[in-house]
């Protein structure tokens, strides 16, 4: 408990602060011109990920953190999908889920949420990934989209490079604040906080693969113009 005198000296502390902070807007200059457009992509769209080197330590955090075993099972795994790929075999899961491994083991810094995710979610998209790298990376998210990429944008703002799987798409309006926050954290910071974030799920519907009413309508329209 604080006493009155406690609260009034940490509401004047408070105070200082947003003083400083508005000050400081004040005399800043105003953005270039062009700035907007340099932010538009925290990478260039034509980036190619296959390129970009692993960092320095993904080596030794993947053998701190993945047992021989775990690492001899998630290679053969995708080894299998590699061939299915090769084949023209592969569904677009399993291409995501070969795509999710790839990137979790280049990268230590890569973490995923999804709901039901030891049991491989709804579609196989995120399976085998808390089996290899644990909780803490592979995260069992609670029926709450708002919840789980609103803490996987603080991921992002400290250097991390989270994928969300949604399972549905229709699943992120229960998120679209947070969905909003991604991008505008990044312009608002003048592109500080790069946000490497990204959020995947199924929509739509198919032959055979219909979700009914709740479960099959596309995101998109929400979101791209």
């Amino acid at each position: 408990m604080f006493t009155t005198e406690e609260l009034k000296a940490a509401k004047k502390d408070v105070q200082e602060t947003v003083i400083h902070a508005m000050n400081f807007a004040d005399n800043s200059p105003e953005p270039k011109a062009g700035l907007a457009k340099e932010l538009e992509y925290p990478t260039p769209p034509d980036t190619d990920y296959n390129k970009i080197a692993p960092p320095s330590f993904a080596e030794t955090v993947n053998e701190r953190r993945i047992s021989s075993e775990q690492m001899k099972n998630v290679h053969s795994h995708i080894d299998t999908l590699r061939k299915k790929a090769e084949d023209g075999l592969i569904t677009i899961a399993e291409a995501v889920n070969l795509a999710i491994h790839e990137e979790m083991l280049r990268d230590p810094t890569t973490t995923l949420q999804a709901e039901d995710l030891q049991a491989g979610s709804s579609f196989g998209i995120p399976g085998l990934t808390q089996q290899t790298y644990g909780s803490l990376r592979a995260s069992d998210e609670i029926i709450d989209e708002g919840h789980f990429i609103g803490k996987s944008i603080g991921e992002a703002m400290n250097g991390y490079r989270p994928i969300v799987e949604l399972m549905n798409t229709n699943f992120g309006i229960y998120g679209m604040a947070e969905i909003a926050s991604c991008g505008n954290t990044y312009l608002q910071s003048g592109g500080q906080f790069k946000l490497p974030l990204t959020i995947l799920g199924a929509g739509g519907t198919a032959p055979g693969q219909a979700l009914g009413a709740e479960h099959s309508q596309p995101l998109h329209a929400y979101i791209m113009v």
